[in-house]
C-alpha cells in the first residue's frame, strides 16, 4: 500500500472514530507527563503491538478473546492491518495505561504518590489489579459496541454466538484481563532492564492521581452516555451499577486516611 494511501486511511479513522483519538490524546497528556517520551514509547508500542496480536489470533482461533470476527465494511475509508481495525487495537493502549496508573495510585499510600515514579508501579502484583480494571472497562464497552449499527460506531464485529453478559461471551473478558496484565507487565519488565527507561522521573503533584481516575470515569461516563442514547436502558442501569461498584472503592482508596479525633479534655 502507497504511503499517501495509508495516510488517508490514516485520516479516515481520525475522521470516523473522534472519540478514540480524544482518549489518545488524554494518553499522550498523562503519559509523557508522568513517564517522559521516552517510557511513553516504550509503553504504547508493546501495548499495541501485544493487543493487535491478540485480536489477530482470536480472529482466527480464539484466543486470548474467544472466536469474533470483524466486519470490514469501513475498509476502503479507514486504516486496517490485516483483518483489524487499526483504532481498535489503538484503544487497548490508552485504556491499558490509565488501568495500570490507577491501579499503582490506588496501591500506593498517598504521602508516596509525590514520589518518582510511585513505588506500587514495579509492584509485581499491580498488573494483576490493572489487568482486572481493564477487564471492568470492557464489562460496560463491549455490550454497547456490539450494538455498534444503532449508533455512530457502525456494525463492528460479532460474536459466533450469544454470550452470558449482554452478547458478550465470558472468554473475551478473560482475554481483556490477560491482555492488560501483559502488556502492563511487559512495561514493568522494560523499566527495569531498559537503559533508556532509567531516566530521571517527574514528581507528580497529588491531583494526578485524581486525574486518573477521573479520566477512567471518563470512559466509563461516554459509554454509558451511548448506551442511554441507544435506548437499551436495561443495559445501562446494570452498566451503572459495575461503575459505581468499581469507582466507589477506588475513590475511597485515594481519599487521604482521617485523621484520629481527639478525645475530649486531650
Amino acid at each position: 500500500m502507497a504511503a499517501g494511501e495509508v495516510l488517508r486511511l490514516l485520516w479516515g479513522t481520525v475522521v470516523y472514530r473522534p472519540y478514540v483519538y480524544v482518549f489518545l490524546a488524554c494518553f499522550l497528556a498523562f503519559a509523557l507527563w508522568q513517564l517522559g517520551w521516552k517510557r511513553t514509547l516504550t509503553f504504547a508500542l508493546p501495548a499495541w503491538a501485544i493487543a493487535f496480536a491478540a485480536e489477530y489470533s482470536s480472529t482466527r482461533n480464539g484466543f486470548p478473546f474467544g472466536p469474533y470476527a470483524y466486519f470490514d465494511g469501513t475498509r476502503t475509508r479507514e486504516l486496517w492491518i490485516a483483518n483489524v481495525p487499526f483504532w481498535d487495537s489503538l484503544s487497548f493502549v490508552f485504556l491499558s495505561y490509565f488501568s495500570l496508573a490507577l491501579a499503582a495510585a490506588v496501591r500506593t499510600p498517598r504521602a508516596a504518590r509525590a514520589e518518582a515514579p510511585w513505588p506500587a508501579l514495579l509492584a509485581p502484583s499491580t498488573p494483576l489489579l490493572g489487568g482486572l480494571l481493564m477487564m471492568l472497562l470492557d464489562v460496560v464497552i463491549d455490550p454497547v459496541t456490539l450494538q455498534g449499527e444503532k449508533w455512530f460506531l457502525g456494525r463492528i464485529y460479532a460474536y459466533p454466538g450469544d454470550g452470558f453478559w449482554f452478547g458478550v461471551t465470558a472468554a473475551n473478558f478473560a482475554g481483556w484481563f490477560a491482555v492488560g496484565a501483559a502488556t502492563q507487565w511487559v512495561f514493568q519488565q522494560a523499566l527495569l532492564r531498559l537503559p533508556w527507561c532509567r531516566d530521571p522521573w517527574r514528581r507528580l503533584p497529588p491531583v494526578f492521581a485524581w486525574a486518573v481516575l477521573g479520566t477512567y470515569a471518563g470512559v466509563l461516563g461516554f459509554m454509558l452516555a451511548v448506551t442511554v442514547a441507544i435506548g437499551d436502558l436495561r443495559l445501562a442501569a446494570v452498566s451503572a451499577a459495575v461503575s459505581a461498584a468499581t469507582l466507589v472503592p477506588l475513590a475511597r482508596a485515594l481519599r487521604p486516611a482521617r485523621a484520629l479525633l481527639a478525645e475530649p479534655g486531650a
